[in-house]
């Protein structure tokens, strides 16, 4: 039909590999054969119809040129077979017409079927690039968790914490001994705290 030879199908199936991927090409390929499929149905259907419009021309030629030599002249056995022309070229005048309110039906649906498999494998495709969308989002936050970064900053963020406190807790030490002086008997806070560290740190 268009003249194509098996190198050039088998560039272009290649191209359409690459371009659409080896889970995409069967879909597109079932698609196209569809389409194929369609107007190869309605190029028939026009050959057909254009085939009975040329028979029913060539009938209304001859019945014209028929009527043109005078029927009354002819025989009676003539004149029947012109009679029984008229009325087969009727009947398929009948029949073209029909023919083509079924044809513009047929079309009709088809179109509508095409363009609802149109739509539901662009819904499909959608899903899928949303789907994949979701995997390599999940993927990055996994790998930024997992990052040595991230574990850096926990460990410095809980070492600041530990040096925070021990902050914190020297300063109130320092406050309370402001306002309650130790004892002769008792010791400092500050002494009983450098005393803990001498012994945690001999442990």
């Amino acid at each position: 039909m268009f003249d194509i030879g098996f190198s050039e199908l088998v560039l272009v199936l290649i191209v359409g590999l690459v371009v659409l991927g080896p889970q995409r090409l069967p879909i597109a390929i079932r698609t196209v054969m569809g389409w194929v499929r369609t107007i190869r149905g309605l190029a028939a259907n026009v050959q057909n119809e254009l085939t009975q419009e040329l028979k029913l021309q060539e009938l209304k030629d001859s019945i014209k040129k028929a009527e043109e030599l005078n029927l009354s002249s002819l025989s009676p056995e003539l004149s029947k077979t012109v009679e029984e022309l008229k009325q087969s070229a009727n009947k398929m005048q009948q029949d073209l017409n029909t023919a083509k309110g079924e044809i513009t039906k047929l079309t009709d649906e088809q179109v509508a079927e095409i363009q609802a498999k149109i739509e539901t494998e662009s819904q499909h495709k959608e899903a899928e690039q949303a789907v994949e969308n979701d995997q390599q989002n999940a993927k990055s936050q996994t790998a930024e968790e997992n990052s040595p970064l991230a574990t850096e900053e926990k460990t410095v963020t809980t070492a600041e914490d530990a040096e925070q406190a021990e902050l914190d807790e020297a300063l109130l030490a320092e406050k309370l001994s402001i306002y309650y002086p130790p004892d002769d008997d008792e010791p400092a806070p500050q002494a009983v705290h450098k005393e803990e560290e001498k012994a945690n740190a001999r442990s």
